[in-house]
C-alpha cells in the first residue's frame, strides 16, 4: 500500500471515530466527576479496545533514541523523558499506518539535501501532516496527565484530579477551550489537501549537533534533527502569504527561546 493509501487510511479512521474519541477523553480526563470510573483506554486515533500498544508522542528515531532527552511541561516544570512520553494506539495505527508515514520521512529526510534541493510540494504536505500529528498526541497527552506538583514544590490537593489541558493561562483554564482546542487538533489531521499551509513550514539547514525540539500547542512546533542537518519549524493555524514572512516570525521566535 503505498503513502497516500496509508494517509487516507489514517484519516477516514479518524474522521469516522471522531465522537467516539473525543467523548471516552472527555469522560475520562476532562471531567472531574469521572475520574474514578474511568472506563478502559482506547486507541486515540480510531478508538479501537483491542490491540492497544504505546504511540510515543515524538518518534523515537528523531531524537535517535536517546533515552536522556527530555522536555518540562510548563504547566507545573515537571521534566519528562521522550522516550516514555505515550498515548494508547491500536497496533493498526501505530505500526501500520503512523509507521509508514514516519518510515516514509525517515527516508526522505537521509535521502535530501534541501539546501542542493527542497522539498516538493507533496513531501512538505506529508511533513505538515506528520507535524499535525504530533501536535494531536500532545493534546491527548496532556488530556490524560494530572496535574503533578515539580520536586521542591507544594502539592496542591485542589489540582490533583485536574487534567494539564485545562490547567493553561492561555486557555483561560477553561475546560471547554481544551476540549476544543483538542478537536481542532483532532479535525486538523483529517484534511487532506495541504497545500495553504505550506507557507506555514519552514524548513532549516542545520549544523547543531544535538536535538532540539519544543512545542505550544495549536501554535507551532520546531524540531531539530541533527543526524539529518535538518530543522523544521511550522506554524500550527497561522497562515502566512510568503514563505519569508513565515521564516522571519519563526526566527523571532527562536531567538526568545534560545536566549
Amino acid at each position: 500500500m503505498s503513502i497516500d493509501n496509508k494517509l487516507k487510511s489514517l484519516r477516514i479512521a479518524v474522521r469516522q471515530n471522531t465522537k467516539t474519541v473525543m467523548s471516552h477523553v472527555i469522560r475520562n480526563n476532562i471531567s472531574r466527576l469521572n475520574l474514578k470510573n474511568k472506563t478502559p483506554d482506547i486507541c486515540m486515533f480510531c478508538g479501537s479496545t483491542t490491540s492497544l500498544t504505546k504511540e510515543h508522542v515524538v518518534p523515537r528515531w528523531t531524537y535517535e533514541n536517546n533515552t536522556k532527552n527530555f522536555f518540562t511541561t510548563s504547566v507545573n516544570g515537571h521534566a519528562q523523558t521522550y522516550n516514555k512520553t505515550t498515548i494508547p494506539a491500536c497496533s493498526i495505527c501505530n505500526n501500520d499506518k503512523l509507521g509508514y508515514l514516519e518510515l516514509y520521512l525517515n527516508q526522505l529526510f537521509s535521502q535530501s539535501d534541501v539546501k542542493v534541493k527542497p522539498f516538493s510540494k507533496y513531501d512538505l504536505s506529508n511533513i505538515i501532516r506528520w507535524l499535525e500529528i504530533i501536535d494531536y498526541k500532545f493534546q491527548i497527552l496532556n488530556a490524560r496527565k494530572l496535574f503533578i506538583a515539580p520536586k521542591g514544590k507544594e502539592f496542591i490537593p485542589y489540582l490533583s484530579d485536574f487534567s494539564l489541558s485545562v490547567l493553561r493561562p492561555e486557555i483561560d483554564f477553561s475546560p471547554f477551550k481544551a476540549i476544543s482546542q483538542i478537536r481542532k487538533s483532532q479535525k486538523r489531521i483529517t484534511i487532506k489537501n495541504k497545500e495553504q499551509n505550506i507557507n506555514s513550514l519552514i524548513v532549516f539547514k542545520t549544523t547543531n549537533k544535538s536535538f532540539n525540539f519544543f512545542h505550544t500547542m495549536d501554535e507551532y512546533i520546531f524540531i531539530e534533527l541533527p543526524q539529518y542537518k535538518l530543522a523544521l519549524f511550522y506554524f500550527y493555524k497561522q497562515t502566512f502569504s510568503s514563505d519569508s514572512q513565515a521564516h522571519k516570525k519563526a526566527i523571532e521566535i527562536l531567538k526568545k527561546h534560545y536566549n
